[in-house]
């Protein structure tokens, strides 16, 4: 999926106004685990430093910028970092854990001495760049015109690293292996964004205006989409995409609907606000981007329906899609709100019964199910 691994604009949201939040917080206490283990690259470190209110070990994972034969660090989020204000309250005296610990004095560098820095440190550590406002590819002038919001530190090592005890290091990295590919799985399935199930709007409801017989065609606020369930490793999750475009009509006369349609453009969906390439694929968008849904048989209304009331109810329907067309249950609920008819359901859908090829999940360690549901909320105004 095009969310692994997390978006640029999903790492900004974690940080708001430059703190963590929540999930920023999960992130860095399972990283800080995995970099202090030294099984990452030499430039991952857990750095350990006192609190500069509470006195306790506050411990932050970090990627370090190699430079002109010395290592650096850099606040990714500047000034207002809680880590920055704690090194600094600490006299620069803190820790750095990559297997053995290493005691090391920080030194803040000044600001002219930071533009090179801070282009390296984003070349070699990518999660960085959604913070940054300058892209790693630019000159030197554009990292001066930042650099006195983003503090950087030298690594001055008190003491020289021990040698490890290579079959402890081992065993510890294939531990640890399994721990980040089972962690990082279980984070990207139960902490990724999850879209609703398409339901009726909440708020307050009005009374209904106007007649019930007539033409109502959808108008704006109506969706459509899917969900389909994710599973990897245990872990399992919905991943869901919609569209606005949908249009079509329904036409009700005395109490009962007697037609209903409404076509949908396949190839606006987006997952995560981007439109993705193997759903494309898999829907055969190119050839066949609209899928339409019209009413089978003709469903009676209830008088809780006409005096306003939310109904629900199951209809039959043709569902058309993929240059294949099928019957299929929807399930749906259903209210006047004022002029407007709104109207919410689902639609059960086995992917080989329209010829969809499967979507592809996450190789051999996570899969997306054979199955899904196709989902709409429409908006309808009486012509």
């Amino acid at each position: 999926m095009d969310s692994w691994p997390i978006s640029g604009d999903r790492l900004r949201a974690m940080y708001p106004g430059g703190r963590a939040n929540d999930t920023a917080r999960r992130f860095a206490r399972f990283w800080a685990t995995v970099f202090s283990s030294g099984v990452m690259p030499r430039r991952w470190v857990t750095l350990e430093v006192h609190g500069r209110r509470s006195g306790r070990t506050r411990r932050f994972p970090l990627g370090m910028a190699r430079f002109a034969g010395h290592w650096y660090v850099v606040s990714m989020l500047g000034e207002r970092c809680n880590w920055v204000q704690n090194v600094r309250a600490a006299h620069g005296l803190v820790t750095l854990r990559h297997g053995p610990a290493m005691h090391c004095r920080l030194e803040e560098i000044p600001v002219g001495e930071r533009p090179l820095v801070l282009k390296r440190y984003l070349q070699q550590v990518p999660g960085a760049r959604p913070h940054f406002p300058v892209s790693q590819h630019e000159g030197v002038s554009a990292f001066e015109e930042i650099a006195a919001r983003y503090p950087v530190f030298l690594v001055r090592p008190d003491r020289p690293r021990k040698g490890p005890h290579w079959w402890r290091w081992i065993l510890a990295s294939v531990i640890a292996i399994v721990v980040i590919i089972t962690g990082a799985v279980a984070a990207f399935i139960k902490l990724g964004p999850t879209a609703a199930p398409l339901a009726l709007p909440h708020g307050r409801v009005s009374s209904p205006a106007g007649p019930l017989a007539g033409t109502w065609q959808i108008s704006g606020g109506s969706l459509a989409g899917f969900r389909v369930q994710e599973t990897a490793l245990g872990f399992s999750n919905y991943v869901g995409g919609q569209t606005r475009a949908v249009s079509g009509a329904i036409v009700i006369t005395g109490h009962t609907v007697t037609s209903a349609r409404f076509r949908v453009n396949l190839a606006t969906v987006t997952v995560n606000g981007k439109i993705q390439a193997q759903f494309a694929a898999s829907l055969g968008t190119h050839d066949h981007p609209l899928a339409t849904v019209s009413l089978a048989r003709p469903v009676t209304l209830s008088p809780a329906f006409t005096a306003g009331r939310t109904v629900t109810a199951i209809a039959t329907g043709q569902l058309s899609m993929n240059g294949t067309s099928r019957l299929v249950t929807v399930t749906l609920t259903a209210r006047r709100d004022g002029p407007e008819l709104q109207a919410a359901g689902s639609i059960p859908v086995q992917f080989a019964r329209w010829g969809i090829r499967q979507p592809s999940g996450m190789g051999p360690i996570g899969s997306l199910a054979n199955s899904g549901d196709a989902e709409f909320l429409l908006i309808l105004h009486r012509e």
